[in-house]
């Protein structure tokens, strides 16, 4: 692993070892460090030509490490601001949006559990149902299970829904998609913020 140095690493390639390290952190369940290195890789990626690119990749990272930490208000709140960020880029790209849509309802997917782990139960089947509005049905497994079990009146454990999101890849931040290799260490007391 690397130590952060603004000077011999260049600028547009810095983003992914921070990232990566903040990964790595959020596998080894210290999420403020995790939290700290996303922050700094989505401030530098506004550099970079695909900012929007690394922009939806490392919310994606923040929200899973706010989501594991127990920061359900935050996650809600985080997928608020990222749904305005993508209804922008849906009526900016009136020609194909099907990607966009996809991280669309994979957000509302996200907020969604957020709302059942508080025990929203209401809040939950509403934005589920937008979601699999979205993509349709058969698209996104974890909403048409969800939203099956709370249209049914089942109690839904956190349990049930880690166990879902693990048989369906719900996170993208998992051992077998880190690259420990390329990670580099933000100096302590560096703050994004």
């Amino acid at each position: 692993m690397t130590e952060y140095n603004n000077e011999t690493r260049p600028a547009e390639n810095r983003h992914f070892g921070i990232a990566e390290r903040g990964k790595m952190y959020s596998l080894e369940g210290n999420f403020k460090e995790a939290l700290r290195h996303y922050r700094e890789a989505i401030r530098m990626s506004h550099r970079d030509a695909d900012s929007e690119i690394f922009f939806q990749h490392y919310s994606q990272c923040v929200m899973e490490a706010l989501e594991l930490s127990g920061a359900h208000d935050e996650v809600i709140a985080y997928c608020d601001t990222f749904l305005d960020f993508l209804a922008e880029k849906l009526d900016e790209n009136s020609a194909d949006t099907s990607l966009l849509t996809k991280y669309y309802a994979a957000v509302l997917e996200r907020q969604a559990i957020q709302f059942l782990l508080q025990g929203e139960k209401e809040d939950a089947i509403d934005t589920l149902k937008l979601a699999q509005q979205k993509v349709g049905r058969g698209k996104q497994p974890i909403t048409d299970d969800l939203l099956n079990w709370a249209l049914r009146g089942y109690t839904i454990s956190k349990k049930q829904v880690t166990d879902l999101q693990r048989k369906h890849q719900y996170f993208i931040v998992r051992k077998d998609t880190v690259q420990p290799a390329i990670a580099v260490e933000l100096p302590q007391g560096f703050s994004p913020f």
